[in-house]
């Protein structure tokens, strides 16, 4: 553990200002916040998992079904973001599922939402939200929906996630040319149960301005170089990627690997209400694993703030 005899707890990087570029908003309160409001317990939960299927199981028969209105859609996004400021993060970029504005009267509505809670907590946190993307939804209402998105002025990124294949991302691309135009940063899911090469891939193809997860870049030196070059950052989640079953172990986490090849990376909780891990609270796991010092973890949390400002 670094020579360090004394466990750090998470409070040392508590004020510490910090971004969580990687947050599912609907997924990204505590699961003790959560609760209270949906009315119900998870059975078993949160656990380690065998893999994304077993999450979108937990996902398609308690989570997606208790929300039935717009009300449920403010009061989840607002649970999240209160919990990122009851960590200290300072900027929260949060991918809003397109999914989620069926629960709305119009697109109007829907960002109108946003943009009140953007103005509802703007004295603690730079709330930026991210154009959500699955790669198997309904295509006829993406196109109705995503364009009126990006030119809303409200949000700040957009990003694709779902099966890490290059199938179908043709299918996206003027979304991602758009979101270029329009200033807004381009990022994907890629990488965390795919090879290097689909990171290259996607970095290629839709000239990301940063990847969420792409751990397993860290196995191929030309993939290193490719991120370097780009200038692309890795927006990672230590325990998710753990608790997913995609890395064995905190202590085999690859992340050291992106730091000392001079990869940028920021730490994010991906989604908090099923891995339970805060920011400040996987700073202090990773010092304690003995992946890097506190001085390393500061370096990273004042690096990939810095550079969002």
């Amino acid at each position: 553990m670094n020579g360090v005899d004394v466990m750090i707890s998470f409070s040392e990087f508590l004020d510490i200002p910090k971004i969580d570029a990687h947050n599912h908003l609907n997924l990204g309160m505590r699961y003790s916040s959560y609760a209270p409001w949906a009315g119900f317990y998870i059975p078993n939960f949160p656990r380690k998992m065998s893999g994304l299927d077993e999450m979108h199981e937990i996902i398609g028969e308690y989570t997606r079904p208790r929300v039935q209105s717009a009300k449920d859609v403010s009061t989840l996004f607002s649970l999240s973001i209160e919990d990122a400021i009851e960590d200290g993060i300072k900027i929260l970029e949060a991918s809003v599922d397109m999914g989620l504005a069926q629960f709305f009267r119009n697109t109007t509505a829907f960002c109108n939402m946003l943009e009140s809670l953007k103005s509802q907590y703007i004295k603690e946190i730079s709330f930026r939200p991210e154009v959500g993307m699955g790669k198997t939804f309904d295509k006829a209402k993406l196109k109705r929906l995503v364009p009126d998105c990006i030119q809303s002025g409200v949000f700040g990124s957009i990003d694709l996630y779902g099966p890490e294949v290059l199938d179908g991302i043709e299918d996206f691309q003027a979304y991602f040319e758009l979101a270029y135009k329009k200033g807004l940063k381009k990022k994907a899911h890629i990488g965390e149960f795919s090879n290097a090469q689909t990171v290259k891939d996607f970095v290629n193809f839709f000239e990301l301005d940063e990847v969420q997860h792409g751990i397993n870049a860290a196995y191929d030196d030309s993939a290193l170089l490719l991120l370097k070059k780009k200038n692309v950052r890795l927006n990672i989640t230590p325990t998710s990627n753990v608790m997913l079953s995609a890395v064995m172990s905190l202590e085999s986490h690859p992340i050291k690997r992106f730091v000392q090849e001079g990869v940028r990376v920021s730490i994010a909780t991906d989604d908090l209400l099923f891995f339970n891990r805060s920011v400040s609270e996987q700073c202090a796991d990773m010092v304690n694993a003995g992946l890097f010092t506190k001085e390393e973890v500061l370096d990273i949390l004042n690096q990939s703030y810095e550079e969002s400002l």
